[in-house]
């Protein structure tokens, strides 16, 4: 595994082998600033290359609501609240994408929500483009750094994927 920690600007080209080599990238995207820059970044990465990316909001819910409720009205509230949140962000996607004129496997994404730990779903999402594309395929992770002062302190998710990731793991400032 290794790790790059860069600006946005400085993501393109980083990954080294043929430039006709399969390369798919797993964005972790879930509206903020640094999931925008990570896509941005992604997108360059991939401009020009056969592959894709795999752009995945993964929703975190509670183990209080993930377990169910009495009723479980508000387990269902919760995930109708994630599946709406999953669909705007999708159209968000769907327009930034556009509106980059990209060419190559930057124009080739697909978008998912899943649920549970956000850095397991992505290295998940990691090993399904492994398995279907094989071994001559090139898969990395990318993900913005958090905003967010507690999560140097409480760990974040690119703190994890950098420690458990079996990939490429960029993180975008």
């Amino acid at each position: 595994m290794s790790t790059l920690t860069t600006y946005a600007e400085q993501t393109a080209g980083t990954l080294t082998g043929p430039p006709d080599s399969l390369l798919y990238a797993v964005v972790g995207f879930d509206g903020s600033a640094p999931a925008l820059r990570a896509l941005d970044a992604a997108s360059r990465l991939l401009n020009d290359r056969p592959g894709g990316m795999e752009i995945v909001y993964v929703a975190h819910l509670p183990a209080l609501l993930a377990g169910g409720d009495v009723g479980g009205r508000a387990s269902a509230e919760a995930r109708q609240g994630f599946d709406d949140a999953a669909r705007d962000l999708a159209d968000e996607v769907r327009a930034h994408l556009q509106a980059s004129h990209l060419r190559g496997a930057a124009q080739h994404w697909h978008f998912e929500h899943r649920d549970g730990a956000i850095a397991g779903q992505l290295m998940a999402v990691a090993d399904d483009l492994r398995r279907r594309h094989g071994p001559g395929a090139s898969v990395v992770i990318v993900v913005g750094r958090s905003e967010h002062g507690y999560h140097h302190v409480l760990g974040s998710v690119p703190q994890a994927l950098e420690r458990h990731a079996h990939y490429p793991v960029i993180t975008i400032a």
